[in-house]
């Protein structure tokens, strides 16, 4: 027989828990969680294992309240679970019925305590960029190590618009439809419920809000179910492909489980990073600068310090105080060096970084292209990092939102992702690109 904890009919019959919402069940209707990857993401082994290890001997006793997706206007209810046998004195709370058991947050039994765990997302905040204050980045690799599941064979292939879309479309930590870069905020109202998809297909027909803008990192972001956080993939330097994620900091009682997490799964989460954050990106090898800076501070090889001068650069994308330590590397000894920062100065525009680099090269020809890049005198980026294809509406779009030509290598035949003859070629460097 299960035990029943002594603070349960306190709780459960006080008007403060009524007022959140949340609707009670009789003991006897406790019955346990059943999860089978409902939140359908991409999971590794110590994820699984987290997960099964959290969930074990846990009885739904509780739900709500709930928050509606947009677009379809769908109710996804909290959801509040107890271990009568083991953890007696606490619940523990999924803030959405697909949340996988490593994501639940462990809760003091009080109604105060109950409040400031969903208080930051129920009911749903109407926020925008400039009301999220944080802003984090990670690595996740080069393109062609960074895969997504085909979602009709299961296949893992390598991370492409259409396929990154089409898994999104699945997974229920975000809402449905990304936007592009071209875009800096959500384009979609937050109380947007049921829109019939003849309406909407015929809405996105002149729509460019999936559009890239000429001259700024290519990204697709989603707005996140219950921190309303953006979450952006980012394919930077052509190659590089990051997840960037702004907003705002998740409530104390929810740091425990990023710690939880971190530590379980090597993983290295800010702590106050979101849970649906967090839960959308399951799948993914997620590196911090943290777990990357040896190689920036001692590496083994002049190469290896070329590698970490790329990915730092897309770290630091954006923030141009700290984007400067790249220029006290403009006279390294070592060639790869001053020519892996050359294309970083051509990659992102930075013509300070080539003028450092002309002052100080000794090779003429590769000197006079840095003058060129220091000048402007250099193409601008119009590479199609996602392979998109929006069938007639533009992939690319110029500041007065014309569109623009692009171009892309994913269907050569060639491997080209770490290929440095073909980074040669795409940043005028040694080379006959621009």
């Amino acid at each position: 027989m299960t035990s029943i904890p002594g603070w349960w009919g306190r709780l459960t019959t006080s008007s403060a828990s009524r007022d959140l919402g949340i609707s009670w069940r009789e003991p006897g209707e406790w019955e346990p969680s059943r999860r089978d990857n409902a939140d359908s993401t991409m999971r590794t082994l110590a994820d699984s294992e987290l997960d099964e290890s959290v969930s074990g001997g846990k009885l739904l006793v509780g739900s709500g309240p709930g928050v509606t997706t947009r677009l379809f206007g769908a109710d996804v209810p909290v959801e509040w679970y107890l271990d009568p046998s083991e953890q007696p004195s606490r619940l523990w709370c999924a803030l959405g019925d697909f949340y996988g058991p490593r994501l639940w947050i462990p809760v003091a039994p009080e109604p105060a305590a109950l409040a400031e765990v969903i208080g930051r997302s129920h009911p749903k905040p109407a926020l925008r960029r400039t009301d999220m204050p944080r802003f984090t980045r990670g690595f996740l690799g080069l393109r062609g190590d960074v895969k997504v599941p085909h979602i009709y064979s299961g296949d893992l292939v390598e991370i492409n618009g259409h396929d990154l879309d089409r898994y999104f479309t699945l997974v229920q930590y975000v809402e449905h439809e990304a936007w592009g870069s071209s875009l800096l905020d959500d384009p979609l109202a937050d109380d947007i419920e049921f829109v019939n998809p003849l309406v909407m297909a015929a809405s996105l027909a002149s729509d460019t809000s999936q559009a890239q803008l000429r001259g700024r990192i290519p990204s697709k972001t989603w707005r996140t179910l219950h921190s309303r956080s953006y979450l952006s993939f980012e394919i930077q330097s052509q190659h590089s492909v990051y997840v960037s994620v702004r907003y705002r900091p998740s409530p104390p009682s929810h740091h425990q489980v990023v710690e939880r997490i971190n530590a379980e799964t090597s993983n290295d989460f800010p702590p106050d990073l979101p849970l649906d954050v967090i839960g959308a990106v399951s799948g993914f090898t997620y590196h911090s600068e943290r777990e990357l800076e040896e190689m920036l501070k001692a590496p083994e090889s002049p190469g290896q310090l070329a590698d970490a001068l790329r990915i730092f650069a897309g770290f630091w994308a954006g923030d141009l105080r700290r984007s400067r330590l790249l220029g006290e590397f403009a006279d390294h000894p070592a060639p790869e060096v001053r020519t892996r920062l050359a294309r970083i100065a051509y990659w992102y525009g930075y013509r300070w970084l080539a003028d450092e680099l002309a002052l100080t090269e000794t090779e003429p020809s590769v000197r006079l292209q840095m003058e060129n890049i220091a000048l402007g005198q250099v193409d601008d980026h119009t590479y199609n990092a996602f392979d998109d294809y929006y069938s007639g509406r533009p992939v690319m779009i110029d500041d007065t939102g014309a569109p623009v030509e692009t171009w892309n290598d994913l269907n050569d035949d060639a491997d080209d992702e770490d290929d440095e003859d073909d980074e040669d070629d795409d940043a005028g460097v040694d080379g006959e690109g621009a």
